[in-house]
């Protein structure tokens, strides 16, 4: 028996020999082992010792379900009823008063699959970033090297699954927000489709682009949680391997992604290649014109009026996507139909796409600029434009960091996540 529950099946085993009242206090015994700063900068929202044991005892009777008892984290993005959602800020719940419903999917892992909540997940500040640093409750570390950042916006998550508090914890990704922190994190992670759930489901970052999914410490682990919520999966056929979209990744890095993809099943297909390469040339720039007009809606009731108690990045993001002008717009539009008409067309011959997520692994802070958000959205935007279902998968590199893939299928009847995982595991 494993005294400190690492997996589903070790949470499981646990939660179904000690109960519930060993369960929380595992739980607690690992919180303990973070820092005072890691709790700070990677989670909030943790209930007290009383209504976490009463959490788990409340899971009691759904034990023989597929996650029962199994410990999970909530990006604070997501609603639960009576508790306020900050979203990474400092202000949120004075604009939008306390949620009066649950978020959907966190409510679906515990009344249909048994999990429990055990707190949430810090985030860059409105989700509105690639890097998780944020001002108010401290940059989010790497999980084993604290020089470097965990990558965003879903930070919190992929740390506490990193360093093992949780098998798995939810997340959402809207430009890249499951798909980078994975990758560097070395962790596991699905990303559904935008329009997997209703419009008001969670506090929006940019609505028509926001997804909802979730991170997972290993193939099994993601295997498994995904089997509990979503069923089956169609079968995956064979994939393509799109190189690194000519943005020059150093071999060093490029070859063992080139190798997960031809482990999963992809085939390399040079005038496909090309074809994406080209279509996508355009996508880091039209994402933040139409996703930024997007997120900048939400916020303009107080975007001005808060303005002091922003991070001044992503005010500065906001500011510029309610200037975007109708021609902005409009060009931008025609480059996402571009981008959405190329993955079409490369869907008829390919079941799905491997692309890298990242240039390499995890980065500094300092290194964390313009021109390095930039560069990750030209990898990431294409999918986002697409409004296209993902696995992340994390790549070894030989200095033992971690840089990422993602697995890209044309739409959810289609998401073959089952067989790419059950490859790669």
């Amino acid at each position: 028996m494993n005294l400190a529950p690492l997996s589903v099946e070790d949470w499981r085993e646990f939660y179904l020999t000690r109960g519930p009242r060993m369960a929380a206090e595992a739980f607690l015994l690992k919180l303990a082992e973070l820092s005072p700063t890691e709790q700070r900068a990677a989670l909030c929202g943790l209930p007290d010792t009383r209504s976490l044991t009463q959490r788990f005892e409340n899971a009691w009777e759904q034990r023989e379900a597929a996650l029962g008892g199994v410990p999970f984290l909530t990006k604070d993005l997501y609603f639960r009823m009576g508790h306020p959602t900050h979203a990474g800020s400092t202000f949120l719940p004075e604009e939008i008063g306390v949620p009066r419903t649950n978020s959907s999917l966190p409510a679906a892992f515990q009344h249909d699959a048994g999990a429990v909540e055990c707190g949430r997940t810090q985030l860059n500040e409105f989700a509105f970033g690639l890097s998780g640093e944020n001002p108010h409750f401290g940059d989010c570390p790497h999980p084993t090297d604290a020089s470097r950042l965990a990558g965003g916006s879903s930070s919190g998550s992929a740390f506490a699954v990193a360093r093992g508090l949780v098998p798995f914890a939810l997340a959402t990704d809207t430009a890249g927000s499951i798909r980078v922190p994975a990758a560097y994190c070395g962790v596991w992670g699905l990303r559904l489709s935008p329009d997997i759930a209703p419009v008001g489901d969670i506090f929006p970052l940019s609505p028509g682009y926001d997804t909802q999914g979730w991170l997972a410490r290993s193939a099994n682990d993601l295997l498994e949680v995904s089997t509990a919520v979503l069923g089956e999966a169609p079968p995956a056929g064979a994939g393509l391997w799109a190189g690194d979209m000519g943005l020059g990744i150093d071999p060093a890095v490029l070859a063992p992604m080139r190798t997960l993809a031809l482990k999963c099943g992809a085939k390399e297909d040079p005038a496909a290649a090309e074809l994406l390469r080209l279509a996508c040339t355009e996508a880091a720039t039209a994402y933040p014109v139409l996703g930024g007009a997007a997120a900048a809606r939400v916020h303009a009731p107080w975007l001005d009026r808060r303005r002091e108690a922003y991070d001044p990045a992503v005010w500065a993001r906001l500011d510029a996507g309610r200037r975007r002008t109708p021609e902005e717009l409009r060009a931008a539009e025609v480059i996402r139909s571009r981008v959405s008409e190329a993955f079409r067309a490369i869907f008829t011959r390919h079941h799905y796409v491997v692309l890298p997520a990242t240039l390499g692994p995890a980065v500094t802070k300092a290194a964390c600029d313009d021109g390095h958000r930039q560069r990750l959205l030209a990898l990431n935007a294409p999918a986002s434009l697409a409004g296209l279902p993902a696995v992340a998968a994390p790549v070894k590199l030989a200095d033992g960091l971690t840089a990422g893939v993602q697995v890209l299928f044309p739409d959810m009847a289609n998401f073959g996540w089952r067989s790419v995982l059950e490859r790669l595991r």
